[in-house]
C-alpha cells in the first residue's frame, strides 16, 4: 500500500494507518535530527515530535509531493529550531565521539581500526561544513534523498542544490586531502591501498 492511500485512510479517521508511515520513515527522521543536533536523546525526542506535528498537520499534506520529502522537511525545520534554542556548537558533537572511540588494545584487527578511524575522519569533515552544505550532503549521501526531494525539503531550486552539493564535495575533498597528507605513512598507505590510488 503506498503512502497516499495510508494518508487518505488517516484523514478518514483510521489512526492505525499512520503507524506504517512512522515505521517506514522513523530512521530517516532520526538520522536528520541526529545530524543537526548531535545528541541521540534529543534526536529521539525530535523524531517523536516530528511525527506528532505530521499527524496534526496531515490535512495540509500536498499529494503532489512525496510524503518522504514532506516528513524530511518537517524534520529539518524542527531540528534546526531545537538546535537554535539550545545554541549547539559543532565542537560539542565530538565529545560523544571521543568517548566511544575504540582503544588501541581492543583486539580488533588493525585494518578494522583504521577503517573506523577513517569513518570518524569523514564524519568530522562533514560536520565541519557550514550547515547549508552539511544539510545537503546528509540528505543526499546519508539519507538517500533524490535531488527533487532535497528541493522539496529545503525549498531551494535544483541549481542551488546541485551547486551546494558540488561545493560541499570540493570542501570535503580538500579537508580529507589535508588529513591524508599529514597522516602517518602507515595510515596513508592503508588509505591508498583501500581506495586504489
Amino acid at each position: 500500500m503506498d503512502d497516499i492511500v495510508r494518508i487518505r485512510r488517516c484523514l478518514a479517521g483510521e489512526r492505525e494507518a499512520f503507524e506504517p508511515l512512522v515505521s517506514k520513515y522513523k530512521n530517516l527522521v532520526y538520522g536528520i535530527a541526529l545530524n543537526i543536533l548531535y545528541n541521540k536523546d534529543e534526536a529521539a525526542d525530535v523524531t517523536q515530535e516530528v511525527f506528532m506535528k505530521a499527524w496534526a498537520n496531515l490535512g495540509r499534506f500536498n499529494p503532489e509531493y512525496s510524503f518522504k520529502a514532506w516528513i524530511a522537511r518537517i524534520a529539518v525545520n524542527h531540528s534546526i529550531n531545537v538546535n537554535q534554542k539550545h545554541k549547539r556548537s559543532a565542537a560539542a558533537a565530538w565529545d560523544e565521539e571521543a568517548v566511544r572511540r575504540i582503544p588501541a588494545d581492543s583486539g580488533l584487527p588493525e585494518e578494522e581500526l583504521l577503517f573506523r578511524e577513517e569513518q570518524d575522519r569523514v564524519k568530522q569533515a562533514v560536520d565541519s561544513l557550514p550547515e547549508m552544505y552539511r544539510l545537503i550532503v546528509v540528505l543526499f549521501h546519508q539519507q538517500s534523498l533524490s535531488y527533487d526531494e532535497i528541493c522539496q525539503v529545503t525549498g531551494y531550486p535544483l541549481s542551488i542544490v546541485k551547486n551546494r552539493l558540488y561545493r560541499a564535495r570540493k570542501m570535503l575533498c580538500e579537508r580529507l586531502r589535508e588529513y591524508y597528507e599529514s597522516a602517518g605513512e602507515e595510515e596513508a598507505s592503508w588509505a591508498v591501498k583501500k581506495h586504489g590510488n
